[in-house]
């Protein structure tokens, strides 16, 4: 089962090199299979953490440790399939990679939250590129999304998102220094 989870996790390296081949070899003609494939790496990124802890295996493999960064290249990859099929303007995505460099050389590490923060812009215009086209799969994507919140809604509400917050509270503070916590009453 753990060899699996790694191999989902593998897929979604494959599918970032596969969404920067196809944007270069497609462009727009693309859409439709890049849409497909994130479709597919979302569905194995929800996965492969479940099934990794459910075989009881406690060490992590080189792959499991790379997860977040796997999952930036795909974001990556969108990016640059993006722009090679005009849905984004090449300097706008030299100015996001820009930006993110500094930022993940500013920090030294790749943190979840600032994983999703750097993620999320991309993802969410991505699906609106595809709802704007009336594209099946961009609906698709937002039912995907939906499902997903509904059935992993107590760790979202429980953990996700309060750790997100925290992470972000503690990168702004980093970032742009010390910023003082609000007092609780």
């Amino acid at each position: 089962m753990k060899t699996f989870a790694d191999g989902m996790t593998g897929l979604r390296l494959v599918l970032s090199v596969a969404l920067t081949v196809l944007g270069s070899l497609a462009g727009s003609r693309g859409l439709d299979l890049a849409a497909a494939f994130v479709l597919t790496a979302w569905t194995t990124d929800a996965l492969d953490g479940p099934l990794a802890r459910k075989s009881g295996v406690k060490t992590q493999s080189w792959i499991g440790r790379s997860d977040l960064f796997i999952d930036m290249l795909l974001a990556l990859g969108l990016l640059y399939f993006m722009k090679s099929a005009g849905l984004l303007h090449p300097l706008v995505m030299l100015a996001y990679v820009a930006i993110w460099a500094v930022i993940l050389w500013r920090f030294g590490s790749i943190t979840k939250p600032l994983g999703a923060l750097f993620q999320g812009p991309v993802y969410l215009w991505f699906v609106i590129c595809l709802l704007v086209r009336r594209m099946l799969l961009g609906r698709i994507l937002i039912l995907w999304v939906l499902a997903n919140v509904t059935l992993t809604w107590n760790r979202l509400t429980r953990r996700d998102v309060p750790q997100f917050l925290q992470g972000v509270g503690r990168a702004a503070r980093q970032l742009f220094g010390h910023v003082p916590e609000r007092e609780s009453s």
